[in-house]
């Protein structure tokens, strides 16, 4: 399920002249929190674990990065999502992976307690299906 785009400015370049990586896990780890709302009726979401985190390539300024999310894991009060970022290159129409991993988000309530998942059904096969698209194309 594709997420969000954006496109990766200078001031996300580090001296070496590719994104730096927190910056890729911090926009990662918000994305994870939209999605977990985006398949649920839960306002509050707590990362508590993120895993097999790779980057794959260097990002450069001017790309557009992608974020496609899987649904991997569904619990009572948490969900496991497996997030790949690629580079979109709309001239050629190419993508490549340059950044993955697993984030865990569990909901939360007022005091920050975990609480049951009111799943949308609906949100979550739409989810399902489109990451059975994705890894037949």
């Amino acid at each position: 399920m594709l997420i969000s785009r954006e496109m990766v400015l200078n001031m996300d370049i580090a001296l070496n002249e590719a994104m730096f990586g927190g910056d890729m896990m911090a926009r990662m780890d918000k994305v994870a929190g939209i999605t977990a709302s985006l398949l649920s009726r839960n306002r509050r979401f707590l990362t508590v674990k993120v895993s097999e985190l790779l980057f794959h390539s260097p990002v450069r300024a001017g790309e557009i990065i992608e974020f496609h999310i899987a649904l991997t894991r569904q619990g009572n009060t948490s969900m496991t999502l497996q997030i790949e970022v690629e580079v979109y290159e709309p001239v050629s129409d190419r993508r490549r992976e340059v950044t993955s991993g697993q984030f865990v988000m569990v909901a939360v309530d007022e005091q920050l307690r975990p609480e049951p998942i009111l799943w949308k059904p609906e949100m979550v096969q739409a989810a399902l299906e489109a990451h059975q698209l994705r890894r037949k194309g």
